[in-house]
């Protein structure tokens, strides 16, 4: 298969231009819409561009700068890794905003380099360009502009794989599997592209010693319990608090739907009278509405992972299912789907898929982003002044 000679104009010229739209969005709606009485504790930090960490941002700039004893056990459930690389930036000058904002826009280029490469040795370059437009303008793709994990955790997860399909270096990718696990407790899931990986061209990676290297990916887990096990006592504090704080729990998954599709309907009102939603002084009429949208970004992961098993190898295949649909055995009381639209953008594979179909039809490209990009203009207004998005 025949591949261009480098991708580098191309991802700059979408990078920038993403990168910017979304910046210039949320400089507008800050300077022209109403903020929204926060929720919750901690705040965003101080400084420049702190509008950006909101939400898990304020969790992850106040463990970056004053460590998990403040507000533990509740502070544990961020892993480590991001505020890390916050905190040692801090030390040199600047704030934490500042440096989650730096840390997460170099992680995109490098996210879409990655995404790039793996799409164009999976399917072609035009499919390739295209993964990275989809990515780059997805509705949620201003949280690569935020001080979330999503930047980072895409970077080392997209990597990884690179590193196994197209770069054929199972040791990278094991390093670059463990510090994703060390981000986000899911990284320890690259086991299943990589050990597909190393299956499908065993004999060229050296037969079973070759499987070697994959021993590292549970290690950035591993180490985080560890530290958890000797600082607080508890090895496990941190898995307990996604059902002991945000009240997730196992459910039935057809349980999950129905209380989904009714939550959804009652907040498909909000999205009907923008008003109180974009200029009401409460984060509650945002909090309603973003039922209707997880459930469409529900929707369109079931539709993307479907594809999947048909044009992505199995071990993508798997990987895809597993990372975006365990939500959905792990529900919020009042929010069945919390968080879905952003697990979306964290599960790379969709974008392949999506790189895939839009590369194959004019029309369907030219509709697909004449629905994203007004709908990232408003999530990202909805974000930036302290309402709900995922």
């Amino acid at each position: 298969m025949k591949t261009s000679a480098s991708p580098w104009p191309f991802i700059l010229a979408v990078f920038g231009a993403s990168r910017l739209f979304f910046f210039a969005v949320g400089a507008l709606a800050v300077a022209f819409l109403p903020g929204a009485a926060p929720i919750g504790d901690p705040l965003e930090p101080p400084g420049l561009l702190n509008y950006w960490a909101h939400w898990d941002g304020a969790w992850y700039s106040e463990v970056a700068t004053e460590g998990y004893a403040p507000r533990a056990p509740e502070s544990t459930a961020f892993f480590p890794l991001y505020p890390m690389l916050i905190g040692l930036g801090t030390n040199i000058f600047g704030g934490p905003a500042m440096w989650g904002i730096l840390i997460s826009l170099a992680s995109t280029l490098f996210t879409l380099y990655f995404l790039y490469r793996i799409s164009e040795k999976l399917f072609d370059e035009r499919a390739a360009k295209y993964a990275t437009l989809a990515m780059a303008f997805f509705p949620t793709a201003f949280f690569l502009n935020a001080v979330y994990t999503e930047a980072p955790f895409l970077a080392l997860t997209t990597g990884a794989v690179w590193a196994a399909m197209v770069r054929r270096d199972l040791l990278l990718a094991g390093i670059l599997a463990s510090l994703a696990a060390a981000t986000r407790n899911l990284g320890i899931l690259l086991l299943i592209p990589l050990a597909y990986e190393w299956w499908r061209n065993r004999e060229e990676f050296g037969g079973m010693r070759g499987l070697a290297p994959l021993a590292l990916v549970p290690v950035g887990v591993s180490v985080y319990t560890a530290y958890l096990w000797v600082r607080f006592g508890d090895p496990l504090v941190s898995a307990r608090q996604q059902g002991e704080y945000w009240g997730r729990t196992l459910t039935n998954p057809i349980t999950t739907y129905e209380n989904a599709a009714a939550t959804a309907a009652e907040g498909a009102g909000r999205w009907l009278d923008p008003v109180p939603l974009f200029l009401g002084e409460s984060a509650g009429p945002s909090l309603e509405a973003s039922n209707t949208l997880s459930l469409v970004f529900l929707v369109l992961v079931i539709a993307a992972v479907w594809v999947a098993f048909f044009v992505l190898p199995p071990g993508l295949s798997v990987y895809t299912a597993i990372i975006t649909l365990l939500p959905v055995l792990t529900p919020s009381p009042s929010f069945p789907l919390m968080s879905m639209p952003r697990f979306a953008l964290g599960a790379f594979p969709i974008f392949l898929v999506l790189g895939f179909l839009l590369s194959r039809s004019k029309a369907g490209s030219a509709i697909w982003f004449a629905i994203c990009i007004p709908l990232g203009v408003a999530l990202t207004a909805l974000f930036v002044t302290w309402r709900w998005v995922a």
